[in-house]
């Protein structure tokens, strides 16, 4: 957009805007508003299918928006820019692009920080502040984008519809504050704030399945807790709650466990090994105060007469703080402290890999959500029931990390094995490894002699000597074009 082009659109659209009373004209400017929010264009290499990582990786194109917080600084999704290898962005008052550098990450709440050092971007663009409330329920908000990389910036009238907490689809793991509203949202909007007074209420960062016309910001709570995480120069990510736990309303339950009738709390049923509490808590401690607040039989605390989660209060805070609690073990009543640090076990659920290991045809990588976003139609569901029971029953303590036969690329001399296909590996020459980088050590190890592989649920090893893997990996190679490590 030319700048005549852009001082029309200014002029008509700022008329639009102070005749709705979204925000008044002169604080910020039309201009500023528009001039905050910027194209980007992503490029990087990527395989359409992790669980098939040595697939011929194909150059894709990412379109998302970012909104200018400083000079410099841009902020976005971080899907919009996850795995790229070249960054331009665009302002609307000029045709110029200029590259960006990703300077900080968040896969856990999708956003991420963009850095542009070339001189004369911040000449044509402006900032915004963040509000510090949310938005009122069927309150109107403007949405600035652009969908569908449009060359030009496009506004989009919006409504709330529900403050809620619902799960970020980026991760497919995180529930965190969303809001809900209603607009006409495509791709490539990702990114771009909305605005309310003049204000940032939040960022567009996901489209409903479901709902026409219906989307989500992330709010401001969520974006300043990222922004003020990487002050320290990394991104840590959000605190995690580190256990599981019950309603403390049952009096008979209180009694057999010498806790007083009139005590306010919750029972923990599960403490998970490396979280905040695990040297502090145990199963079946009755958990009554954090940080001074009185915890209710439901699990909420009472924050200045609100109630709040648990979860909520945890992760509000940054990784690193100090919190204080008290709790009820055996009838007597102790106070501790505690360094709020992330969920061990809950990160082994964050793992997606394309690290593989092939030999003789088999395909092999490490256990994780990759298989399970797959479209593979035959996937093991015992492979899905074993990765939950990973991490809910421990397991990890035998393993860093299992590894499953993923693949089998089709030889006559493999052929019988296809039943083994999404089967976890239990050991190699009676060995267990620990990780892909372990399995690889042993099978170099043994590969002067036979290589016997014993599969969870199989009762019969796949048995291969060297001359047998050297031909399979010969034809493989020749047939399919997938290499192998000698």
């Amino acid at each position: 957009m030319n700048k005549s082009v852009l001082k029309l659109f200014v002029l008509f659209f700022g008329y639009l805007l102070v005749s709705s009373g979204l925000f008044a004209q002169e604080d910020p400017s039309v201009d500023t508003i528009f001039r905050s929010v910027v194209l980007i264009r992503s490029e990087g290499f990527s395989t359409e299918n992790k669980t098939q990582p040595w697939m011929k990786k194909n150059l894709s194109t990412g379109l998302g928006s970012g909104l200018v917080i400083s000079k410099n600084t841009i902020l976005t999704n971080a899907h919009v820019v996850m795995d790229a290898k070249q960054i331009m962005v665009r302002t609307g008052a000029s045709k110029k692009e200029y590259p960006a550098n990703v300077k900080f990450i968040g896969y856990d709440c999708d956003l991420a920080l963009l850095e542009v050092t070339e001189p004369g971007f911040a000449e044509n663009t402006g900032t915004l502040r963040f509000a510090e409330v949310y938005p009122g329920l069927g309150s109107d908000l403007l949405v600035l984008g652009y969908p569908n990389g449009q060359e030009n910036l496009t506004v989009e009238k919006g409504s709330v519809l529900r403050l809620e907490k619902n799960r970020y689809s980026f991760s497919g793991l995180d529930f965190r504050n969303v809001i809900k509203i209603n607009a006409n949202i495509l791709p490539g909007n990702s990114g771009g704030p909305a605005v309310q007074d003049g204000k940032v209420v939040g960022l567009v960062f996901q489209i409903s399945k479901v709902g026409r016309d219906v989307a989500y910001l992330i709010p401001n709570d969520i974006i300043q807790h990222f922004l003020t995480d990487v002050i320290d120069g990394k991104y840590d990510g959000f605190p995690s709650l580190g256990f599981t736990f019950q309603s403390g309303a049952p009096i008979s339950l209180k009694q057999v466990l010498k806790i007083p009738s009139e005590e306010s709390g919750v029972f923990l049923n599960r403490v998970y090994p490396n979280s905040t509490f695990s040297s502090t808590l145990k199963e079946k401690d009755f958990l009554v105060s954090l940080d001074g607040l009185s915890i209710t039989a439901d699990g909420e605390l009472k924050q200045q007469g609100v109630p709040i989660p648990l979860i909520d209060y945890i992760e509000s805070k940054q990784l690193g703080n100090k919190i204080s609690f008290e709790l009820y073990r055996s009838g007597k009543k102790y106070q501790a402290e505690a360094t709020l640090q992330k969920n061990f076990s809950l990160d082994l659920y964050r793992e997606v890999s394309d690290n593989y290991h092939q030999e003789a045809g088999l395909v092999f990588q490490p256990v994780s959500r990759s298989f399970f976003n797959s479209e593979d139609g035959d996937l093991d569901s015992s492979l899905k029931y074993h990765y939950s029971y990973f991490i809910q029953d421990i397991l990890y303590r035998y393993t860093n990390r299992d590894i499953v036969l993923s693949f089998i690329f089709e030889d006559p001399e493999n052929a019988k094995y296809k039943k083994y296909k999404f089967k976890v590996l239990e050991s190699l020459n009676g060995v267990v490894p620990k990780d892909l980088n372990d399995l690889k050590k042993i099978w170099k190890e043994n590969a002067k002699g036979f290589i016997v592989l014993r599969f969870r649920g199989m009762d019969l090893p796949i048995v291969l000597n060297q001359e047998s893997i050297t031909g399979i990996n010969i034809r493989v190679k020749k047939r399919y074009g997938a290499g192998y490590e000698e």
